[in-house]
């Protein structure tokens, strides 16, 4: 017998219609919350499709819904991991969507809302049918959008039934929401039953817009050899370039108590880490007592929002917080407004 307190090993229960159903409905709950919370009628819509396959999946259970699907027959049992891959996937947007920016919340929630209406579409079944349930880096952080560029990438899908050690490995393809094969292919790079894992050599290319990675892998059955399986299909979404507009206004306060105010923009940030910056003539107001400054943010995709004004001492820097991480600084010293931008913070894209 285990002494008091001591931590037991739990075997994870075997996984049912059932179960999924009940995830399902609550996370189509948390969804629309989320919807609200943004005013996305997307995502909205998105949750009323989670319910959808929950429904789906009730009619079509019928008495087999408490039942282990390594059991039930083989549509039945894909229905099911199509509709738990909805669930994870969602999980993981619902974490990682937070505090992103304006393109690439909006990017994430394409790539979520594109994946739940492929998976709830999706009718093919065999024994062996692959399921991807999430896309995510190397080191597993979950992932949903992909910055332009030609930096190389890796990333991994994960799923169940993605490839047989007994037979040739998956084969992986990508193209446009169309249909259309991209310039930018994926390498396989290593395979597992329930990981594949990719390389973009050259980045993902300039051109925004959605990502589709098409999987087809194939399986051993007795006396039949390896033969392909149902195309599994997994969603990514290239993010418009990034780029940040910042508006300012600086006010001088002279010794003789003249207010002096300079305004200005900053050439544009196009790329995450950067900083950007300019000199301000402070020549009408040589000898000034406090200064003060405001600032105007513009993103890409038609955000904005306004800081300040924030008044200091005139030997003093100022320094204020942009959303999405960006900071605007005041140097007197230097007499120098800059702009820098964080590294990414967007959990969901690369």
């Amino acid at each position: 017998m285990f002494a008091a307190g001591h931590a037991q090993a739990q075997i994870a229960p075997r996984l049912t219609g059932e179960a999924v159903v009940g995830r399902l409905d609550a996370i189509r709950q948390e969804l629309a919350e989320r919807a609200s919370k943004l005013h996305d009628d997307r995502l909205t819509a998105a949750s009323a499709r989670l319910g959808t396959m929950a429904d789906a999946l009730r009619k079509s259970l019928g008495n087999k819904m408490s039942q282990p699907v390594d059991i039930i027959d083989d549509s039945s049992r894909v229905a099911v991991w199509r509709g738990d891959a909805a669930v994870q996937r969602t999980r993981a947007y619902l974490d990682a969507e937070p505090g992103c920016p304006g393109s690439d919340a909006k990017a994430m929630a394409d790539s979520l809302i594109t994946t739940i209406d492929r998976l709830a579409t999706a009718s093919s079944s065999s024994k062996a049918t692959p399921v991807i349930s999430g896309v995510e880096t190397i080191d597993h952080r979950p992932l949903f959008a992909l910055h332009p560029g030609s930096t190389p990438i890796a990333l991994a899908l994960v799923g169940t039934n993605l490839g047989d050690p007994q037979c040739a490995d998956p084969q992986v393809t990508a193209t446009d929401e169309q249909g259309k094969a991209v310039d930018a292919q994926p390498v396989i790079t290593g395979t597992l039953p329930t990981r594949i894992e990719l390389k973009l050599p050259n980045g993902v290319g300039s051109k925004s817009g959605t990502y589709l990675l098409h999987v087809v892998t194939k399986h051993k059955s007795f006396l039949m050899g390896c033969s392909a399986q149902p195309e599994a299909l997994a969603v990514l979404q290239v993010t418009q370039p990034l780029r940040v507009i910042v508006n300012y206004e600086l006010t001088a306060t002279c010794s003789n108590g003249q207010r002096v105010p300079v305004t200005g923009s900053l050439p544009d940030v196009t790329a995450y880490g950067s900083t950007s910056s300019r000199q301000v003539d402070a020549a009408a107001c040589p000898d000034p007592s406090r200064y003060a400054i405001s600032a105007k943010v513009a993103f890409g995709d038609g955000n904005s929002a306004s800081v300040g004004p924030v008044e200091q001492s005139a030997t003093a820097d100022i320094t204020l917080g942009l959303p999405a991480g960006f900071t605007l600084s005041w140097s007197p010293s230097t007499r120098t407004v800059f702009v820098r931008s964080a590294a990414n913070i967007c959990k969901g894209v690369y």
